[in-house]
């Protein structure tokens, strides 16, 4: 007898053995069940989901001669005749080499002939979106009203190319993709049929590549066989598909936590002297990553399964932040994008990496943030900050004599902070001395003019910002909705200590600084204009000019 590859032969003959579609089974039995066919159903899904073998069921429970419930028997003639492709009232055909409107017609002409044996005459078109516009047209009405005794289903794996005027005389269904537990376990019934011996990394890793369609994972595991004599091993799987082990995935996700770009270009020549596709390891490291993800957000999720251990893929998780693992997918998935266009992919993934391990090298603003910090570190390094600042006379002023007050700022919005936070604040007895908005505001420009002194860099950054309230000993500072920069910058651990302890050389006592958005316009504080020089102040009140005299040797006045 010829030999039949294992999705062929292994292929489910029953309902209950399709896996991962249990929401069209459900529905499809109770309709046999209850004699509520349609007359035309679509089944949509990624390939190797299962469309064409429900497809089949569907028509073998339908003229089944022995059918208990509404699986098919198997036994009959007419289930016998389905299984072995040559029964006359289970009719498939190929959209893709009979696409044209003259075999539509040749449909609509002997769709209109009785069953030869069995109660319904079934046409199963597969691929049916590569039909063309006259073929669909052509099929438009035989769908709409066909023969009482005739069931026409339709497969395809891009349902948006069919027409909405077919999909609506339709009942349709999706398939989804097949998640990796369920393959394995579908692996490991068929390996026992099959009497192979197989690796449990081994069907991790077809499950992985398989990518949800399990005859994609049944033909993986019937071509590994044939690789290893009837067994089956993780090595033997890794070199058929050129994909990388498990601990090269490992060791590449350390380098990206630790920020060690030279130990990843190291990984990534080693990869290649081995003869390894960079762009396959590109998508291989970004699926792995993405289950790192999914693993520190959502721990005990599915998607580590097929990873192997999961304690290990939880510690790997852990070596991470959350926006540095979000960072890692995000450029590494472009770059496997960008690789399959490229002359050069090493090099995509080579700046990928370097990129991925050092967020100070992006444009976005996590790493504009960084860029900041070290500019601000450098800085400090190359001139020392001064001395603390006295507390300038106007400072002193603003908290014993009133002054003239500034114009009324435009309500905003400013959220209650936490009453313990404000006590906290103030000391245990509340704040010893109280400091109105109306005195911060005041000293505002004397504070920015010893920060400007002190740390040039942080000054830029405060240009727009603003006193909002002041509640105890807690400072809120508004910054203009959209400069989320400026504010991140400004709580950045080091910049916020930096600011309170200002804040305490100003106005005594240990300060805490809050950031907030605020909308609209705030008139900033008010700046003092500087006293004018004696020249300039009598040009302005007298209108005149200032004449300057040469002394030339020998002149004079008289």
């Amino acid at each position: 007898m010829t030999y039949l590859a294992l999705y062929r032969e292994w292929r489910p003959r029953t309902f209950g053995e399709i896996i991962g579609q249990e929401h069209i089974t459900r529905t499809l039995k109770n309709a046999v069940e209850a004699g509520r066919v349609g007359h035309a159903y679509i089944f949509c899904g990624a390939r190797g989901t299962g469309k064409t073998t429900a497809a089949k069921v569907l028509a073998k429970a339908l003229n089944c001669t022995g059918r208990e419930g509404a699986e098919p028997c198997n036994r009959c003639e007419s289930c016998r005749a389905v299984n072995e492709g040559i029964s006359v009232d289970v009719i498939e055909i190929d959209a893709a080499s009979n696409r044209g409107i003259d075999e539509i017609r040749d449909l609509r002409e002997k769709i209109r002939f009785a069953p030869a044996a069995g109660r319904y005459r079934v046409y199963i078109i597969d691929e049916v979106h590569m039909l063309t516009s006259e073929a669909f047209n052509a099929l438009l009405k035989t769908l709409e009203e066909p023969p009482r005794h005739a069931v026409l289903i339709l497969a395809t794996t891009e349902p948006h190319r069919v027409p909405l005027t077919i999909l609506s005389r339709c009942q349709r269904f999706d398939f989804r993709r097949i998640i990796p537990a369920d393959i394995i376990k579908r692996l490991k019934e068929v390996a026992a049929g099959a009497r192979l011996e197989v690796e449990e990394e081994a069907l991790r890793l077809i499950a992985r590549a398989a990518e949800g369609g399990l005859r994609d994972a049944l033909s993986i595991l019937d071509q590994a066989a044939a690789f290893g004599g009837m067994k089956v091993t993780e090595a033997g799987v890794h070199q058929i598909l050129g994909t990388v082990r498990t601990d090269a995935l490992d060791r590449m996700a350390g380098c990206l936590a630790a920020g060690e770009a030279g130990r990843a270009l190291r990984l990534v020549s080693e990869l290649a002297g081995e003869g390894k596709d960079l762009r396959l390891f590109a998508r291989e490291l970004a699926g792995y990553l993405r289950a790192l993800l999914l693993e520190k957000i959502s721990p005990g999720t599915p998607a580590g399964e097929a990873w192997g251990d999961t304690a290990r893929m939880a510690a790997q998780a852990a070596e991470f932040s959350e926006a540095g693992l979000v960072r890692a997918v995000e450029i590494i998935a472009r770059a496997e994008q960008d690789m399959k266009w490229s002359a050069m992919p090493g090099i995509v993934l080579e700046l990928a990496l370097v990129k991925a391990c050092r967020p100070e090298a992006g444009w976005d603003l996590p790493s504009l943030a960084a860029r900041v910090a070290g500019l601000e570190e450098k800085i400090k390094l190359l001139a020392p900050a001064e001395a603390p600042v006295k507390r300038p006379p106007a400072a002193a002023k603003a908290a014993s004599a009133p002054r003239q007050a500034a114009p009324a700022p435009v309500p905003v919005a400013v959220p209650a902070l936490p009453q313990k936070q404000v006590q906290e604040a103030g000391g245990p007895g509340g704040p010893a001395e109280a400091v109105s908005l109306e005195q911060v505001r005041e000293a505002w420009e004397d504070l920015m003019n010893a920060m400007r002194k002190e740390r040039l860099p942080l000054y830029t950054n405060y240009s727009k910002a603003a006193p909002l309230a002041v509640k105890g000993r807690v400072l809120v500072v508004g910054f203009p909705e959209g400069e989320a920069l400026f504010k991140e910058i400004a709580e950045m651990p080091e910049n916020k200590k930096y600011f309170e302890g200002l804040l305490g050389r100003f106005f005594k006592g240990e300060w805490q600084a809050a950031f907030k958005f605020y909308r609209g316009r705030i008139p900033l504080p008010r700046r003092r204009e500087a006293p004018a020089e004696p020249v300039a102040d009598v040009k302005r009140r007298f209108g005149g000019e200032e004449i300057t005299l040469d002394d030339e040797p020998g002149d004079s006045l008289f």
